[in-house]
């Protein structure tokens, strides 16, 4: 089932798998191969025609009927489908990169909170401090004061760690009086804290690093201060301590480019994605800039706005008047309700919604928020609702379309084609469709062709049930691999496409040919893989593991020759399980074919303990077993327990542990890998992982930090891959 067009001259046959009692060979080699082969009979090509019975004529109604209902149906079901994938996907986006800006601001703000408690812990900076509180208890003026010694070393000390001549500070007493600050004349020398910002004060008087901003400075009249810039600020305000660990003062330092870098992360954010990412504060206002913003809200009468943006200048609300929706209006936006993302951030929450709200210019928005409780700042991402599910839109519009242009050409033939009666077609065999290629490989029980349908052109994998194998058991078995086979829908799972009895009775099977290689002719190829190619790999054998045992079905015979390998131009590597030749339901009913199984049936070397010692218990999780030796085979290059006579090779696996595959790679191995390998290959059922998704977890956990990507892929399939 593999492309037979290859540059190596060595090609592994291709077989399905045998069962055979104790005392015969373990498994189908080469040699019975090639017998199997000779005995084989390929499909007959010659099929009798038949006829069929002449149809009865249709009704206008009935002709109308089986046009629209069924695109009607389908119509609703895949709108149904779409929306919903749709906003799964936009979901996930909008919370990933809630999550991550989250993460991004979290990390900035405690970093640039130790810078700044890093410069006051300065033992200079600090025993200048000490000099200017005892130099203020003794009443000086504040010209005196600013001007000490004292005053002029916590400055070139903080230019000094900050490396900036421009570095902006205050320091406070316990009382709350200024002490020291940037200001060139002192003019705000025992001035004490405005009522707004004694809250801060007093919890970094307590110990804590207090975050103040993003806010914009304004005109203070009782102390003279006036802004030097109309831009946003940030600034950290942290406690200074004694010798003794005793808090004696609080600072406050700006002017290191602060709320430029904070408002960096959400700037690329926005663009990175095509979203609108911004920061609100406890009381709604938006406080990092955002492009979205500021395109939509637009005010003649303060075109500053278009110059410093609207961070801190906008109250994110619901706005429900004309000018809401054209000016920032923060008067105005001060008596509206927030926006659905805004309040719920503003209340410490965190949340998404997938249904259309307004945002703060009225545009209808999805979106979703997260809470940054230590810093008091909400995270808003949001996307337009058009944009969001405008394909939901189109696949609703064409069905609605298709279904007018239906009716009309049901109107308009209905009368002649309920005239007509069918003629009737001779029946034809579906192989006659088929055209014989090559001969890919013999097995147990088939045989395996290249075919090329005739009217498509497309390559497909034919299996002929073999002339030796023609037994009502066999035929049976054959018949059940193709039902189990075409119930399972996973990308990483063979495709059935076609199944019955020739005209002799033949049993055959069309399925997708694979063209690749198989995970044995890799291996064979450049020996162990690569760690990440291996977790990559075992990833995507999983879903099509974890979906057959999803629907009650055990594949029984995992092995590399049952794993087909190839690339995929998008995401590197791709894997396909096939050969459900002994796969078999956890609880057969009466609907499933049964056969009568001999003692044991699959491949010794990769078949788990359990089923040596009790053949006929079905459990998924000798599946598992079974995967953990593929992983051991392609991390080693070698199948963990190596062929010999039955007997040794049941007492190996019943009892030995596999080689450490670190002495065949002459390499250490990661212990994380090495314990998922033995966790999968342990003796006692129960010690292994429950489920195929246990597994597949810890593999999605793996794989993050041994990446595989489609560039390593490509990489290896232009040295190692097939010409073609």
């Amino acid at each position: 089932r593999r492309d037979p067009e290859s540059k190596t001259k060595h090609k592994p046959a291709k077989s399905s798998q045998v069962t055979q009692h104790l005392a015969q060979r373990t498994h189908a080699s080469p040699k019975y191969a090639n017998d199997a082969a000779e005995k084989a009979k390929p499909p007959s090509l010659k099929f009798l025609q038949s006829q069929v019975k002449k149809q009865r004529r249709i009704h206008s109604r009935w002709l109308w009927l089986a046009a629209i209902v069924p695109t009607a149906l389908v119509g609703l079901w895949t709108y149904h489908m779409v929306n919903s994938k749709l906003q799964e996907a936009t979901g996930d986006e909008l919370a990933g990169v809630a999550d991550s800006v989250r993460v991004s601001v979290d990390q900035f703000l405690t970093d640039q909170a130790r810078l700044a408690n890093s410069w006051s812990r300065q033992v200079g900076l600090r025993d200048a401090v000490i000099g200017l509180l005892k130099l203020s208890q003794t009443n000086v003026a504040p010209k005196e004061l600013s001007n000490s010694s004292f005053a002029a070393s916590i400055r070139e000390q903080l230019i000094t760690v900050s490396e900036r001549e421009d570095i902006k500070y205050v320091i406070w007493d316990r009382t709350g009086q200024i002490i020291a600050s940037w200001v060139p004349d002192g003019s705000d020398i025992r001035g004490q804290v405005s009522p707004q910002g004694a809250g801060n004060l007093a919890r970094a008087m307590r110990g804590e690093t207090v975050l103040y901003g993003p806010e914009i400075l304004e005109y203070d009249p009782s102390s003279g201060f006036v802004p030097e810039t109309e831009a946003p600020v940030m600034a950290e305000i942290m406690p200074i301590r004694d010798e003794s660990g005793r808090v004696v003062a609080t600072m406050l330092v700006r002017g290191f480019g602060m709320f430029d870098a904070f408002d960096e992360i959400f700037r690329q954010a926005s663009e990175n994605g095509g979203l609108d990412v911004y920061a609100v504060n406890r009381a709604g206002l938006m406080v990092s800039n955002s492009r979205a913003a500021t395109q939509l809200l637009v005010d003649p009468d303060a075109p500053e706005i278009n110059g410093d943006g609207v961070a801190c200048r906008l109250r994110v609300s619901n706005p429900d008047t004309s000018i809401a929706r054209s000016q920032v209006a923060p008067q105005l936006r001060r008596t509206q309700q927030l926006t659905y993302a805004a309040a719920g951030a503003t209340i410490a929450q965190s949340g998404s919604r997938l249904d259309p709200y307004s945002n703060y210019a009225g545009q209808e928005v999805v979106g979703a928020w997260r809470y940054v409780d230590r810093w008091g700042l909400g995270i808003i991402v949001e996307r337009p609702a058009e944009s969001a599910f405008a394909a939901a839109r189109f696949v609703r519009f064409g069905f609605l379309g298709l279904g007018l242009w239906l009716s009309l050409t049901a109107v308009v033939m209905a009368s002649q084609i309920a005239k007509r009666n069918a003629l009737a077609h001779a029946a034809v065999h579906p192989l006659s469709r088929y055209q014989l290629v090559s001969e890919l490989g013999s097995g147990g029980m088939g045989v395996v062709y290249r075919a090329r349908h005739k009217q498509l052109g497309r390559d497909t994998a034919l299996k002929v049930l073999r002339g030796d194998r023609d037994n009502v058991d066999d035929r049976l078995r054959f018949d059940r691999e193709a039902k189990l086979a075409s119930s399972l829908s996973s990308p990483h799972t063979v495709t059935i496409y076609d199944y019955g009895r020739g005209s002799s009775g033949e049993a055959y099977c069309v399925m997708e040919f694979l063209k690749g290689i198989t995970l044995y002719d890799a291996v064979a190829r450049s020996g162990f893989q690569d760690l990440g190619r291996v977790l990559y790999i075992l990833r995507q054998v999983c879903d099509s593991l974890g979906e057959a045992h999803g629907l009650g079905l055990v594949h029984r015979d995992v092995k590399p020759q049952n794993i087909m390998l190839s690339l995929d131009a998008s995401v590197g590597d791709w894997a396909v399980v096939f050969d459900f030749g002994l796969a078999k339901p956890l609880q057969p009913d009466a609907d499933s074919y049964q056969t009568a199984d001999t003692i044991w049936a699959g491949t010794p070397m990769y078949m788990a303990p359990e089923r040596y010692r009790q053949p006929n218990e079905i459990d998924p999780r000798s599946d598992i077993y079974s995967v953990g030796c593929v992983a051991y085979f392609l991390l080693s290059g070698r199948p963990p327990f190596i062929e010999c006579d039955p007997e040794s090779l049941f007492a190996l696996v019943l009892t030995e542990k596999p080689i450490s595959i670190g002495v065949h790679r002459d390499e250490e191995i990661p212990e994380a890998i090495t314990e998922l390998v033995e966790r999968c290959m342990a003796k006692r059922v129960d010690d292994r992982f429950a489920t195929i998704e246990e597994l597949a977890l810890e593999l999605d956990r793996l794989v993050a930090t041994y990446p595989w990507t489609a560039a390593d892929a490509k990489k290896w399939w232009r040295v190692h891959g097939d010409d073609e």
